[in-house]
Parts: structure tokens; sequence; C-alpha cells
């Protein structure tokens, strides 16, 4: 029977559980620590043992509502959708997600490695830290986990069959919602930080150009079952350490535009360049910092376009798909795509309901607003004219040029 866990019910859980003997020993005193706060729609424990907090276990449980939103109700169903995800990725690019060593369908937890020697990338891009890999394992990740749930790699019907094990109608009608729907129009749902924003709200609001590029992104991410993505990919989604990244949460995933993973990382990692403004006082430093995330943008895009396109001459269909002039086309309009849901994403966390700590965590309001429109600005010039940007160097020309 299904009962959310508490911090004071998931240790009796975790010692009765599969995993129990094959990380802790048979006398260990638990300590729990609840690390749910940080969440909305989950519970999240880390169990470990008292004496040695390196024998650990992290215990994800999903809840039937949204904590902050009583009355919207989740599917639990999210759960098994996240444990089957990360064995396909697992699968596909190994040693970049946390293990996870047992699923329990009735309770809809899922119990997984501890990675608590890694830190979440939010955190890091706050303090400044350069992460060498980072960029790399991105791009690899991403062209790794979408190409090989692709058509250009998988059979029709196992396509098809794989659309139909991973639908997630609730968690998608929240993006189609929180993305697409509410930013870039009055909306009860949509704040800002500060008034020193007011104007610039405004203007968007009136853009009926901008307006109409985001109802075409919204199209394609309902319409484009092109591969399964993990549906809510950034930055916050992201625990690492200068040695090893690891990519979790992929509970919101689904057959959608490939394109939408690609663009919410490269929307964050904007974010967190506009917010540099506020957290690196220091000119020069500021300067190298964000230079170092140019940097990393244009490497995550480089290296998911060399490897999906080496992955497709290496594993696609040959006979179905062998054409230099479509695959060409294809990541052209890809690159297209990721400048388009770069910018939803940026809206979304700016100006809409989900804001982050990249902004939230700025206590100046004029150093916070300054951020916040440098980052708007970016959204802005990107979704307009995505079709004429014809390179990630284009791309990120008009980011460094962007007058703050």
């Amino acid at each position: 029977m299904y009962t959310p866990l508490t911090a004071g019910t998931v240790a009796d859980y975790v010692r009765n559980s599969p995993v129990a003997d094959h990380i802790f020993k048979q006398n260990d005193e638990l300590t729990v620590v609840d690390l749910s706060e940080g969440g909305n729609v989950n519970l999240i424990f880390r169990v470990h043992s008292t004496e040695d907090a390196n024998r650990s276990v992290l215990v994800k449980q999903a809840l039937p509502y949204a904590r902050r939103y009583p009355d919207g109700m989740m599917p639990l169903e999210r759960a098994r959708i996240e444990h089957d995800l990360l064995a396909l990725e697992e699968k596909y690019c190994p040693g970049l997600t946390p293990k996870v060593f047992h699923y329990d369908s009735v309770m809809h937890v899922n119990l997984m490695e501890d990675l608590n020697q890694h830190l979440n990338m939010r955190i890091g891009l706050s303090r400044g830290i350069v992460y060498p890999k980072f960029g790399q394992d991105v791009g690899r990740f991403l062209a790794h986990t979408l190409f090989y749930t692709s058509d250009i790699y998988l059979p029709s019907a196992e396509k098809k069959a794989m659309v139909m094990r991973f639908i997630n109608p609730v968690m998608c009608k929240v993006t189609e919602h929180l993305f697409f729907n509410e930013p870039c129009k009055p909306h009860p749902n949509n704040r800002w930080t500060t008034p020193q924003l007011d104007e610039q709200v405004k203007a968007i609001y009136a853009n009926r150009a901008l307006h109409g590029e985001m109802l075409i992104m919204k199209e394609k991410f309902m319409t484009q079952a092109q591969a399964l993505v993990h549906g809510d990919f950034h930055t916050g989604s992201v625990l690492l350490n200068p040695e090893d990244t690891r990519f979790i949460d992929p509970e919101f995933a689904f057959y959608g535009p490939i394109a939408f993973d690609v663009g919410s990382m490269l929307g964050n990692l904007i974010i967190g360049h506009a917010a540099q403004e506020a957290y690196q006082p220091d000119p020069d430093k500021r300067a190298a910092y964000r230079s170092w995330i140019i940097e990393t943008i244009g490497t995550i895009w480089t290296t998911f376009d060399s490897e999906f396109r080496r992955l497709w001459a290496k594993d696609g269909d040959k006979e179905e798909w062998k054409s230099p002039h479509f695959q060409d086309h294809y990541m052209a309009e890809l690159f297209t795509d990721t400048l388009g849901y770069a910018a939803a994403e940026i809206f979304r966390r700016t100006i809409g309901m989900a804001w982050v700590d990249d902004f939230t965590g700025i206590d100046n309001p004029n150093e916070r607003a300054k951020s916040e429109a440098l980052a708007l600005k970016t959204a802005e010039t990107w979704l307009l004219n995505r079709r004429e940007i014809k390179t990630i160097q284009q791309a990120l020309t008009i980011v460094s040029n962007t007058p703050i």
C-alpha cells in the first residue's frame, strides 16, 4: 500500500529493503537527512550509517501532488519513468547518471546512489567553479541518449512501442503551460523579482511576433516525438565535481523534440552567465568566468553535433536514413530549435513561475534586475532571430555583445 515516507519511517523502510545488506553493515545505526525542502513534488531522504557516512543511499519517493499547490495532482507513475530512463541512459552513456539500486512499484520509490561528493551545478556556477569536463560530458550524454532512442537508430515498431512506454501526459501538460503558455503574456502565475523589470516585461507582453514564435515552439514540443528526452534538463539537474558529472531527475521524460533537452541546458547556462554580474564583483574574474561559460556552451553544441553525426554513420539505419543532405538539414533544424527552446527556458525561469536560485540568490535588487534583464535580452534575440543564426559561434557572439 502506498504511504508517503517520513523522516521517522524511512530508516526502517531502507533497512527492510533489498539493498540494505549490500550497503550497510548488519548492526549499523542509520541517520536520516531530509532533503525534500528544495523540491516540490518528491520526498527525498539521505540515509547513511551513523558510523560511516559513506555507507549511504538516497531515497526518492514520488508524491501524488505538488506541495506548493496541493490541488495539483501529479502521477505517481513518473517514478517508474525515471527508473526506466536512468537505466536506458546508463546503457547508452555509462557513468553519467546515478546508479539505481531498486525500484519499489508499490511505494513509487527509487533507491539510488547517494552522490554526496557532488555539488548541484547551480551552486557551482554561483561560486565560480570551473568544471573542465562538463561541456563534453553534456554533449556526449545528449548525443548518445537521444540518438539511440530516435528513429534514426530504432526500428519503427520498436520506437513506437517506446513512445507508449514513456507516455507522460500530465508532466507534459505542466511543461506546455509553464514554458509556452504563461511567461510571455499576462498570466496570474507570472512574477518577477523587482519592479525594475516592469517595462521590459510589458514590451515582451506586447510583442506579438514573440508570442507567435513561442507558440511555434509549443507546437513542436507537442507533436515532434523525435527521441526520448529527459524533459527537465537544466543546471539544477546536474550533480558534479571537477572530475565527475551526473545527470539526475528525468521524471518529466517523454518522446519529444531532441532540441528541447539541448536548448533547456543552454538556456540555464545563459542564466548562469547573466548572474555573474552579481556573483563576481571583480571585473577581470567575472569576464574570465563568463568566457568559460561561453566556451562551455560552444563545446556542448559542437560535441553534440559531431557525436550525433558519428553515431549516425556508425549505427544509423543505412538504408532508411542514408543522405548527407538530409542529415545536414536535420542537424540544422535541431540547432534552430535549440535556440528557441533555450529562450523559452530563460523566459519561464525569469518572468514565469519557475524561478531559479541563480537569480533569487542575488540579494541586491539592482544587481538582480541587471542580471535578469541581460538574460531576457538574449532570450528575445535568440527566439526572434534563430532562423538567421546559423552557427553556435554567431549565437554566442550575440550573448557576448548584448549590452549590460
